[in-house]
């Protein structure tokens, strides 16, 4: 019992700073320990009222990212389709890694959800002048009726070393 004990007080200990920067901060928003790992909502998630973290940290390591569609810091779309979106997307998505003092370098799994896939090509050249060989493990399906009307949603994993 002394050792299970142990585990889950070191579980939250490394939750605890699994959101905050070098310096121990966490930024705007909240995190919320529980059992099962340290979740995260950015303020700009809570302002837009959205019922969904933006990040979840699973024993310390996994590292879940909501999907994330191309918006403005306003919470509005951007304009201009899936080559605007899909650069806000990764803007938003290195901002949360930040947030835990990760990169893409540590993205180990990608979701792709995209509504026309004949932008596919557009959006792969978009994709790999962010990520680097080795990429990541993805999947892709099409998908109509995206949050907010966006042409993309990205959604991935990383793990935190």
């Amino acid at each position: 019992m002394k050792l299970k004990s142990l585990w889950f007080i070191s579980s939250l200990l490394i939750g605890a700073f699994a959101f905050s920067d070098k310096h121990g901060n966490l930024g705007s928003g909240v995190l919320k320990q529980t059992a099962a790992g340290s979740f995260y909502s950015s303020q700009e998630t809570m302002d837009q009222g959205f019922p969904f973290s933006d990040v979840v940290v699973v024993s310390g390591e996994l590292v879940f990212l909501s999907g994330l569609v191309g918006t403005d810091l306003e919470g509005e779309l951007v304009d201009g389709g899936l080559v605007p979106e899909s650069h806000a997307i990764f803007r938003q998505m290195q901002n949360h890694l930040d947030q835990m003092g990760l990169d893409l370098d540590d993205v180990v799994k990608c979701l792709v959800m995209i509504d026309n896939i004949d932008e596919w090509a557009d959006f792969n050249k978009i994709y790999t002048s962010y990520f680097k060989p080795p990429y990541p493990a993805r999947s892709a399906f099409g998908a109509d009726g995206l949050a907010l009307g966006a042409a993309l949603e990205l959604e991935c994993t990383a793990v935190k070393r």
